[in-house]
């Protein structure tokens, strides 16, 4: 513990971790790369003495940020192996009907984010959609910002799709089974998956209104060059990861070691049978990127010094004060300020700001905390997608359009997302609402 000399001093710390969560929560929205924000974090943390070296073995949850990490490494051998776009391209296939060819492309990049980081997702679907444009003679940008929309979405339907869930479920040491029922309950996984079945639908329907009642054969999209030995062994590892995830209460399991015996095992078949030292290679050079885990570490710091100088329990008396006790009130609250917050801000902050202030709260209104942070992780969801800074997935779609040569503004983004944004949030509120807020 840092030496506090009197009520002062622990009202400066107090003070200091408030401004300094302000200034990060800026510098993020500015748009200032985030491993040079965790460096600022970091370095005034520790040279202010607010957080000690040794607080970095407490305040750090390792075993989420060693399963990030095994779940970006994973991430790179399923684009390798041509899962994905295997996959994606197999179903497409069967198309008959432009819109539902729409439809199930967008669908399918949803799908796929559930157990693939949703950026990743976008890179891997991106070429998809420039070929179902130009074959089509559609407009890319509406075919892969739905893309971008869905894969977000899927973000926090399970434990392992976003970090944020990933956060959560460490944090309340949850299994992947929890994030589709929880104390009987629907979850996480109904709560999002649902809205976005229907918000895609709207979404094709109004951007490609013109393509209605028109007729394609699209046999010309198959797949080539996919390895379905490669594609059958990464799927398989990946059910066993699910599978431990699925049972980690029981069987005591630490999240990074269901990460790691999933990559241990596909590299050792991939070395035994197959020789294949390229794609360890590759996987481990392009998904082991210190960025991420550096920013997460700076945030566990930032969010328990929150917590440990009180700021937390200010903040939940101040919400409780002017919102009341009534659960249904509170979880609607920090629904819409999770999701006013992660139109503008990375959701990662988002999270592990809240979640010590819901921890607060819950402790002081006698409720599962659950039952808030199922409210606040519906409202990341929701709330990021109606810009493109407030998911990653939308960042990398208009990152891989501008490259292409297809401009599009901040308002281009919101007018062809608005209809999806909308029905989605309505629909995800409605869920939450009725399912624990009842």
């Amino acid at each position: 513990m840092c030496s506090i000399e009197g009520r002062d001093g622990y009202l400066y710390y107090q003070v200091a971790v408030a401004v300094l969560f302000a200034i990060t929560i800026v510098l993020i929205a500015l748009g200032v790369e985030r491993y040079k924000v965790a460096i600022i974090v970091i370095t005034v943390l520790l040279a202010t003495r607010t957080v000690l070296f040794e607080d970095l073995v407490v305040f750090v949850d390792w075993d989420v940020i060693g399963l990030i990490i095994c779940m970006s490494i994973y991430s790179i051998i399923l684009e390798i192996s041509g899962f994905a776009k295997c996959v994606a391209y197999g179903i497409m296939s069967k198309a008959r009907s432009p819109l539902i060819l729409l439809y199930i492309a967008i669908l399918l990049c949803g799908i796929i984010s559930l157990v693939l980081e949703n950026s990743i997702t976008v890179f891997i679907f991106a070429p998809i959609a420039f070929e179902i444009t130009s074959i089509l003679g559609l407009d890319v940008r509406k075919l892969l910002i739905g893309m971008a929309l869905a894969a977000g979405m899927s973000g926090s339907a399970t434990m392992i799709g976003d970090p944020p869930a990933i956060i959560v479920a460490g944090h309340y040491n949850l299994a992947f089974t929890d994030f589709i029922m929880y104390e009987s309950r629907p979850s996480m996984f109904f709560i999002t998956f649902i809205p976005m079945i229907i918000a895609i639908a709207l979404h094709v329907l109004y951007n490609f209104k013109h393509l209605r009642g028109k007729q394609l054969n699209v046999n010309r999209v198959v797949v080539q060059n996919v390895d379905k030995g490669f594609v059958l062994e990464t799927a398989v590892f990946l059910f066993i990861k699910i599978t431990l995830l699925s049972l980690r209460k029981e069987l005591r399991t630490p999240l990074v070691l269901t990460g790691l015996i999933a990559l241990i095992g596909l590299y050792m078949t991939r070395l035994v049978l197959h020789r294949d030292f390229e794609c360890i290679k590759k996987s481990i050079k392009e998904g082991l990127d210190y960025k991420l885990p550096l920013f997460l570490v700076a945030i566990f710091l930032l969010s328990n010094s929150l917590k440990k100088y009180g700021v937390t329990d200010v903040i939940a008396d101040y919400v409780i004060k002017h919102v009341g006790i009534s659960v249904t009130t509170l979880g609607v609250t920090l629904f819409a300020i999770s999701a006013a917050l992660s139109a503008l801000i990375e959701n990662i902050p988002v999270t592990l700001t809240l979640i010590p202030i819901v921890d607060s709260i819950a402790m002081k209104v006698r409720v599962d905390p659950l039952i808030l942070t199922w409210g606040i992780l519906s409202g990341l969801t929701a709330g990021g997608g109606f810009t493109y800074i407030g998911s990653g997935a939308n960042v990398v779609a208009v990152h891989i359009l501008d490259n292409r040569g297809f401009k599009i503004t901040f308002m281009d983004f919101i007018k062809i997302a608005l209809l999806f944004n909308i029905s989605n949030t309505i629909l995800v509120l409605t869920l939450y609402t009725s399912i624990w807020l009842r």
